[in-house]
């Protein structure tokens, strides 16, 4: 068997605008009343390694449209970057928020664990404006240097959750 080669592999990819103002005000605005503490991998709360308001965004006909555009931009970039095997967008989608005032952050993890041990790519939306918060940077580590990834609204990023991640303060 011969190995495939990748066209761009690399451990992210992203994109501009990949929602619209309007999709990401309405997301925001829908979820803003249900968010909770978000919980680590293990299930619990953690604030040493997690301190955010999380929203479950329903795998539901309402959300159709976000979870068929998630699936066809995991399409077009799976074969191009990472190649595994996906067979479709978990049906946990969630909208968070790190709020700075509360020294909001994710400490460094892998997006896979007992409670997702088949998950392959993460993908992460920036839905606020980067000039209307402090911190809250998407950073991936591979090498030895944590590079920080785009904070401008509507910026698509998909990684591989093999890659260490955090949400710096």
């Amino acid at each position: 068997m011969s190995e495939k080669e990748l066209a761009l592999f690399q451990p992210y990819a992203t994109a501009q605008n990949f929602l619209s103002a309007e999709e990401m005000d309405r997301l925001i605005a829908e979820h803003a009343s249900l968010v909770t503490e978000g919980k680590v991998s293990s299930g619990n709360l953690d604030s040493s390694l997690r301190r955010s308001r999380i929203a479950g965004v329903a795998h539901e006909q309402k959300h159709a449209w976000l979870y068929q555009r998630l699936w066809a931009a995991v399409q077009v970039c799976n074969p191009q970057c990472f190649d595994v095997d996906v067979v479709g967008v978990e049906p946990n989608v969630q909208v968070a928020r790190y709020d700075s005032s509360k020294s909001g952050f994710y400490d460094w993890h892998y997006d896979f664990g007992p409670a997702k041990p088949t998950r392959k790519l993460s993908i992460s939306i920036q839905l606020s404006s980067s000039a209307d918060y402090d911190g809250g940077d998407l950073e991936l580590l591979y090498g030895n240097v944590p590079k920080q990834l785009d904070r401008t609204r509507g910026a698509f990023i998909i990684y591989s959750v093999a890659v260490l991640g955090s949400v710096a303060t």
